[in-house]
């Protein structure tokens, strides 16, 4: 099957291949984004591989780790007694004159799903450490691939590791889902031959993920998929979120509390305030957060011009915004049910539209001509008592050209029309946002519209206009 786009992920492997030392490379981003995939049609030629059991005692998992080990090679007769044991077995096989050599002499270990391997207080990360700590330096030839889904967990323990793991990590690859345009490039090669709302659609569904778009079917429509995957009654990934949290974080209901909290919250809440909502003790909840920013599901943005600068949280993960959305209720027996439903399938879309544009602010940038110029991005709103100083903008990119842009985002099946009072009530919140932040940049109002606009009255305090095939410009 034919591997789209990653270009530059499979170049840094590539070059890890070639280099004249050991590599400890990790590879990792969240659940379905096609990490193993990836690695699989990079390298064929393992000098040895194994995959991490999700669930399972650590007698179990070594049970396992021993077939893996007699498949390449290993004679013992019995289990190991402990991981040490596991790893000085792997060290025989790949020192044998038989050992499988990549291309370019390389003897690749791969370990799939790596933080399944340590079960709690099992000596696997131990083990691992004395492994590579005395062979990684040995040799030059060993090029050893972790790769997992539970991204926090890599992070602190691999990447951040202060002990013996320090600094050791030769390459660290973060597999981010695909853009809109890597998505188009998937589907096309697939033969959908879906119209480009279609495949938008899908992406502010399941955000960009390979795994999702491979399993549907090229002879359905998008409502057709959507029902066989999410919503018929024995559709597969109906429980695929809690499935996502446990394989990515862990099962603690914490972090669904939180995401529960703020995915209705389309330009985030106060990072203090989740906490007093919650009532969670300050230690578990920082860490939850650092967990789940790291997991890419929510951002962090400070809000520069308000009173000591507060941390705000907001959403970011679509998949886990259409589950909160329209899965977790159960109240659809279909995705039509979901479109006729007009007024709650416009505030989804509203919401998913504005996370699709921050994923591809790149092509937004792009549009703008500013693709080169340092750029802070994130949602704005001035929650006032008194009515006519409410306002609230979809997306500011503050520039370090001194200009900002002020982006209203509409997300509709025909071009948008601008109407005197929608003209008047623009120019009002770009006043109240000059008011209340005091910027003394430039402001220039963005219109983001899928369709464009319609005529070319009231428009005229329009800067541009980007649209939906813009954020297919890669």
């Amino acid at each position: 099957m034919k591997i789209i786009s990653r270009r530059e992920e499979r170049r840094e492997l590539e070059y890890c291949e070639k280099s004249k030392k050991s590599e400890l490379i990790c590879v990792y981003g969240r659940r379905r984004v096609g990490k193993t995939f990836l690695i699989e049609q990079t390298f064929k030629d393992f000098a040895f591989r194994a995959v991490g059991l999700e669930k399972g005692s650590t007698k179990q998992k070594l049970a396992a780790f021993e077939q893996r080990l007699k498949e390449y090679g290993d004679d013992s007769k019995s289990t190991p007694k402990n991981w040490f044991e596991a790893f000085s077995r792997l060290d025989k096989i790949l020192s044998k004159d038989t050992v499988r050599r990549s291309t370019n002499g390389k003897r690749i270990v791969f370990f799939d799903e790596f933080p399944w391997f340590a079960s709690k207080r099992s000596d696997f990360l131990l083990a691992f450490e004395e492994f590579w700590n005395r062979r990684g330096t040995q040799d030059g030839d060993l090029m050893f691939i972790l790769c997992g889904s539970a991204t926090s967990w890599i992070i602190k323990e691999i990447i951040k590791n202060t002990g013996n793991m320090y600094k050791r990590v030769t390459k660290r690859i973060y597999i981010k889902p695909f853009t809109l345009s890597e998505t188009e490039l998937f589907f096309k090669d697939r033969e959908f031959d879906w119209q480009r709302e279609q495949i938008a659609e899908c992406q502010m569904i399941f955000g960009g993920l390979p795994f999702f778009f491979d399993i549907m079917n090229p002879s359905q429509s998008l409502a057709q998929n959507m029902d066989r995957l999410l919503f018929s009654k024995d559709a597969l990934y109906k429980g695929e979120t809690q499935k996502l949290l446990e394989a990515t974080l862990s099962s603690s209901p914490i972090y669904g509390k939180i995401l529960r909290t703020i995915a209705f919250s389309k330009y985030g809440i106060k990072k203090s305030k989740v906490k007093e909502m919650l009532g969670i003790p300050d230690g578990t909840y920082f860490r939850a957060i650092e967990d789940l920013v790291d997991c890419g599901y929510i951002i962090e943005y400070k809000k520069e011009y308000e009173d000591y600068n507060p941390l705000y949280i907001q959403l970011a993960d679509p998949f886990l915004l259409f589950h909160y959305y329209y899965i977790e209720k159960q109240n659809k027996n279909s995705y039509d049910d979901v479109v006729t439903d007009v007024g709650y399938y416009s505030n989804w879309r509203g919401q998913a539209f504005e996370m699709l544009c921050l994923q591809n602010e790149s092509c937004i940038k792009g549009a703008l001509g500013i693709g080169s110029v340092e750029t802070d991005i994130y949602p704005w709103y001035n929650s006032e008592d008194e009515k006519d100083e409410r306002a609230q903008i979809d997306i500011v990119i503050e520039r370090a050209d001194k200009i900002t842009n002020l982006c209203e985002l509409k997300y509709s099946n025909t071009p948008f029309e601008i109407d005197a009072a929608y003209e008047q009530d623009l120019i009002r919140k770009r006043e109240i946002y000059r008011e209340k932040t005091g910027t003394k940049q430039a402001l220039k109002i963005i219109m983001i519209s899928a369709k464009g606009l319609k005529g070319t009255a009231h428009t005229s305090y329009v800067s541009e206009v980007i649209t939906l095939d813009d954020l297919f410009d890669q």
